[in-house]
Parts: C-alpha cells; structure tokens; sequence
C-alpha cells in the first residue's frame, strides 16, 4: 500500500454542503496504478492542476489489485474525512455503490462506469469508439498498411466500444485489411492490464504474422506492446494518455481519454458548490476524446490523410457518423 499526500494551497475554495471546510480529494486509483502512463496518469494529472488552481487536497490510494485491499483503502480516506473520492476503474463500481449510500455526505466521481440513481455520485463515460474510430481510419489508410491488430487487456463490457470504434474506422477506410484481436487475460483475471512483458510477447508474434499497425488497449501492459513496435520497427497506436514520447516515430498516435479534463472540471464543480448527480458524456464534442498531436510521426502521415481525419472527426460532431450501440448512455444524458 502506497499512499501519497499532497498538501492543501492556501487557497480555499467554498464548497456547497461542506462551505467552510477545506477540499480534499482522494483517489482510489486503479489496478494498473500511478506511474502507468495511462489511464491513471491522466487523472492524477487533473487532480494536480486542480491541486494548483484551485488549492485543493490530494490523498492517493495507490493499493494492492485486490478488492478487500480496494475497500481498506476506501475506508482509509473516509476516516481522513475526504470529502471527494475519485474512482478510477470499472473494478470499482460495486465498493463506490455501497460507500456512497452509506456515506450521503461524500462526493463520488466514478470514471469509466455509469452508476445511476445517487446523489452523491457523478459518473463520467467517454465516447472512446468516437477517438477509436479515428484511430482505425488512421491505421488503415496509412501507406503500406496491410493488416492491423488490436490488443486489450481483457474482453469485457467496458473495453467493447474500443474494438467496435476502431474496426468501425478500419472498414470505413478499407473494408479489405483484416483485423486480428488478442487479450492478455481472461475476466475474472484482470492481470491483463498489468502485463507489461505479455503485452510484448503478443505484439511481437502479431507483428510476425504481419501486422504494420497494433491498437494497444491494456494500461500498463501497453508500454511493453509499446517497445515490441520499436523492436519490430512497426506502429503501435497508444491509448488514454499521450503516449507518443515513449517509442519515439513508433507511436502512430494515442487515442486520448481525456480523464485529466474530466476529472478537473468534475473536481471543480463540486469545488465551486455546483455539483449535480448523474453521467457526464465526453467524446470529441466535450474534447474527452480524441488523437494526440502526432508530435513524432506527423512528417510520415499524408497531408491528404490528416485533412481526412479532420474531416471526419468533424463529422462524427456533427452526428453524420453513426456507431454500433456500444451500452453507452446517448449525449446530454442526464
């Protein structure tokens, strides 16, 4: 058990039913951890620039992947008397459930999973087959491009609008180009999103069979599908955080779940008394999702092709470009 603080700024920000207390966050961080790059990362990157505009306090819970050591660690932030816990992780949904009923007087923020019907609870989803959609497209369309791979961590419901959004993006560009699609591990073992050295293993021998680009979906287990595109001297497309620094001209893009800019303004909200209960949609409209700037491999992408995922990221705003149903609520859910 690893836990962090970081100490109040000395501005305090009002709140509505704790006025007069000072703000203090903590975060139940999930299994993959702090330091994955990734899906964590980026929201322990709101929480600090929520830390330093609005002077806000941050308490990490960085656990065991276990779910007595998750509820340790709930019960942990509950006696510093937090009054905003953010949750990160569909591992999460039941433990935030119970604890929010049984304690009215805390604010939730659960990311990635829809919890409806409590007071106290804002739940965030993203539009990722939007992004992913983008990411497909991109793939396919890209010189040479002849058969494109996708790895998540495990195949359950939550990861499901990745696959349908990339390979909806893939057929949009080329109905031709076959997809192969690989898991680390099997639901109830979510080790998958942990597995750095795996995730090596199953790029490598996708590359081997032909693969020029791989879509990565598995947390921390993606930084070692990310090193086996370097080692193949192929691409591999990122996920949740910007990631292209980490094989520099090997990672295509990211496809960004902007759980930084949620976080923050979900955090400020409540910060400013205007909390409001319920789920919060972002996708590309809301700037939840999207590319990353390509920082590394934009001289290699067609100028034709970045005009096309331009226009087409404009029409998917614009609602031009249907998806699947993916079980996400519909925009301006309330």
């Amino acid at each position: 058990m690893k836990t962090i603080i970081l100490l109040l700024a000395c501005l305090l920000i009002p709140l509505g039913p704790v006025s007069g207390k000072p703000l203090t966050v903590g975060f139940l961080v999930g299994y993959s951890g702090i330091g994955d790059q990734s899906f964590n990362d980026m929201t322990y990157a709101g929480l600090i620039k929520a830390k330093q505009d609005l002077g806000i306090g941050v308490i990490v819970e960085d656990m065991e992947k276990s779910q007595a050591a998750a509820e340790e660690a709930m019960q942990r932030l509950l006696k510093r008397q937090v009054q905003v816990i953010v949750a990160n992780g569909f591992e999460f949904k039941e433990l935030v459930t119970a604890y929010a009923r049984r304690h009215p007087e805390t604010y939730f923020i659960m990311h990635d999973v829809p919890i409806k019907g409590l007071d106290n609870v804002v739940s965030t989803v993203f539009a990722v087959e939007e992004g992913a959609f983008l990411a497909g497209l991109l793939a396919a369309s890209m010189p040479g491009a002849r058969k494109i791979g996708y790895i998540g961590a495990v195949d359950i419901p939550v990861m499901a609008p990745f696959l349908t959004g990339f390979r909806a993006g893939i057929r949009y560009a080329s109905p031709g180009i076959p997809l192969e699609v690989a898991y680390i591990s099997e639901a109830p073992d979510y080790s998958g999103f942990n597995d750095p050295a795996k995730g090596h293993a199953v790029a490598t021998e996708m590359y081997e069979r032909g693969a020029t680009t791989i879509f990565s979906v598995a947390g921390l287990t993606g930084n070692g599908v990310i090193q086996a595109a370097r080692a193949a001297d192929r691409f591999v497309i990122g996920v949740d955080s910007d990631q292209d620094h980490l094989a520099v001209g090997h990672v295509l893009t990211s496809m960004m779940k902007r759980l930084d800019i949620a976080t923050y303004k979900e955090v400020a909200k409540i910060a400013m008394g205007r909390f409001r209960p319920g789920i919060r949609h972002y996708g590309l409209l809301e700037d939840g999702v999207g590319l990353s700037p390509m920082t590394y491999t934009r001289k290699k992408i067609p100028q034709a092709l970045l005009d096309r995922l331009e226009e087409v990221r404009l029409k998917i705003i614009a609602g031009e470009i249907r998806f699947p149903q993916t079980g996400l609520p519909p925009k301006g859910a309330p």
